[in-house]
């Protein structure tokens, strides 16, 4: 794991912790004695604290507001995702933490600020954990600002990278990713009428268009 990551990490463990009370050096240690790649020991707390990112009082761990600022948009990311992998991708709570902890490090600020608005700018994970406010729950945004895109809105020829299925029918989202249309695939707008017909690979799909609306990608 990039030394970034171990980071982030441990400052996301510690603002958990944080939120139910207070957080003690064994809270991060047990919390991480099972990660794979690196652990969790004196030595690298030492060296957060030096990079004033945490201080250590005796046994307990705080973050300082560099720390906070750090792993505030950390913990908006994953909460984000967790609420986009339940809501929008129909994943039962306890197959998410390792697909949100992916997203976490590698979703972009533009996407991050699209994917909240797409989900209505939620206040709460999908386990009731507070989400950060973002800018775009601060201006109240409605839309998605030409980064992520149904399909209805797109054109003729273009090729998407799938993002979101917002259906909340699992056998509807299963029978399309039986077709492969499911996030991180590529998909060409053949047809827009009268019904809409998209090209993955070699294969041409119809689709109605309530169904074309609920399917959003990024322009590529």
């Amino acid at each position: 794991m990039q030394i970034e990551h171990v980071t982030d990490e441990i400052l996301e463990t510690i603002w958990r912790f944080e939120e139910r009370g207070r957080c003690t050096i064994e809270n991060v240690k047990h919390e991480h004695a099972d990660a794979s790649g690196y652990v969790v020991d004196d030595v690298i707390l030492s060296e957060l604290e030096k990079s004033g990112l945490i201080t250590i009082s005796g046994t307990e761990i705080s973050l300082t507001p560099e720390g906070k600022a750090h792993a505030l948009p950390i913990i908006r990311r994953h909460r984000l995702a967790e609420r986009m992998l339940v809501d929008v991708l129909g994943m039962p709570f306890d197959a998410i933490e390792e697909s949100a902890c992916e997203y976490e490090h590698t979703l972009a600020p533009g996407l991050t600020e699209a994917i909240c608005t797409l989900l209505g700018h939620p206040r709460e994970c999908p386990h009731g954990s507070s989400i950060p406010e973002g800018d775009c729950c601060r201006r109240s945004e409605s839309t998605v600002e030409s980064f992520v895109k149904p399909l209805t809105i797109l054109e003729v020829g273009d090729s998407v990278r799938v993002s979101f299925i917002r259906k909340d029918d699992p056998v509807l989202i299963g029978k399309l990713v039986s077709f492969g249309v499911s996030p991180g695939k590529t998909i060409r707008i053949r047809q827009k009428f009268p019904a809409y017909v998209i090209q993955i690979e070699n294969a041409q799909i119809a689709l109605e268009q309530d169904i074309a609306a609920d399917i959003f990608g990024i322009k590529i």
